[in-house]
């Protein structure tokens, strides 16, 4: 493989992933692909030395007002906070991390048979790098996305038998964790959740198995390209023990990111673009990449809360009571989530293509 076509031929064409691209060639550079742009790399200049800016709350108790107070706090500053004591055991979360890596180590010909276009699921998809077919520098990732439907019979029986039950009970375990949080921030801003509202916010869940192969040349690299989540909530599980992986942009505006380090059991939680329209600002979804190891691969696995595919997203009228104007149009989620794939990830575009 000599030629930045040949590699995108068997990266994305011959559907080998990047992680197929790892196993097969003993790679002491990075292929011409993957190699990023000064402009989309982060450097050490940028990063803040410390993360302690981002919040670590207990919920073990969700009706004490302090936890309220705490998330409402982190999702209108940060975008981001960690949750810990959410009821979920460190041995499940460990055997979901476990299953992801199980998925990765089957055989590419086993892998590739849920690839995009011509999956054996309905439900399940694998691909590479974001878009890869759209981006002109490919991300260091693959991954294998989930869509929950447990209204619909049998929504599951062709997901990956080395996976399956884990990937189901950790749905489950989630979208209460996930209820939880956003009727906390539902109420902050005078509204409440009921089974239409429930339907934008959360009315459908997916999930990532991302997975970032070992790099040789990281700081050429990116592994995710920086984002803001265009759905409602995402609540990530990061894999115990690597570090300098998941970085956020520190404010708005700035040029400063701060790492969100692997907190044993804990989950990260984003605001999504949804949340910053729908409260008209007052929260911040958050900017984030993700950077890649040259001496380990790494897993991740994040669980997003999204609205139903024509849900309505627009600045709710309780946040408009006071005269407030508006500072978004009003977008069918649909052609806001189309926006978001037609192109590479490219910071906060979505959501400042429907400002007013």
């Amino acid at each position: 493989m000599t030629s930045s076509t040949d590699v995108r031929e068997f990266v994305v064409n011959q559907r080998n992933g990047v992680k197929g691209l790892v196993d097969s060639l003993k790679l002491t550079t990075l292929p011409s692909p993957y190699i990023q742009p000064p402009r989309e790399r982060l450097s050490s200049d940028n990063i803040l030395s410390s993360s302690s800016q981002v919040p670590v709350i207990d919920v073990s108790n969700w009706n004490d007002p302090q936890v309220a107070s705490e998330i409402c706090h982190a999702a209108a500053k940060f975008g981001l906070f960690q949750i810990v004591n959410h009821g979920i055991a460190p041995v499940e979360l460990k055997a979901l991390v476990a299953a992801a890596r199980g998925f990765y180590q089957l055989p590419v010909e086993e892998r590739s048979r849920y690839w995009k276009g011509s999956s054996v699921s309905e439900t399940a998809w694998l691909t590479t790098s974001f878009n890869p077919y759209k981006e002109s520098v490919l991300e260091w990732r693959d991954y294998i996305k989930f869509e929950f439907l447990p209204q619909r019979d049998g929504f599951d029986a062709t997901w990956p038998p080395v996976c399956k039950e884990q990937v189901t009970d950790h749905f489950k375990r989630m979208k209460p964790i996930a209820n939880n949080i956003l009727t906390i921030l539902m109420n902050n801003l005078n509204s409440t959740i009921d089974e239409t509202s429930k339907q934008t916010l959360m009315g459908t869940l997916r999930m990532n198995f991302n997975y970032y192969p070992e790099c040789p040349e990281p700081s050429l690299a990116i592994g995710t390209g920086r984002h803001s989540d265009i759905n409602t909530l995402t609540l990530l599980l990061q894999e115990d023990g690597v570090l300098r992986s998941l970085y956020a942009r520190a404010t708005e505006d700035g040029e400063k990111w701060i790492h969100v380090p692997p907190i044993p059991g804990a989950i990260v939680v984003n605001i999504g673009d949804v949340l910053q329209i729908m409260s008209n600002d007052r929260y911040r979804s958050v900017e984030h990449c993700v950077l890649v190891n040259k001496s380990c691969s790494r897993v991740s696995i994040p669980v997003f809360c999204e609205p139903v595919h024509d849900s309505v997203i627009q600045p709710l009228s309780e946040v408009l009571a006071n005269n407030e104007m508006a500072r978004y149009r009003k977008v069918v989620y649909s052609d806001y989530l189309r926006g978001f794939f037609e192109r590479p990830h490219d910071g906060k575009a979505t959501i400042e293509s429907v400002k007013l």
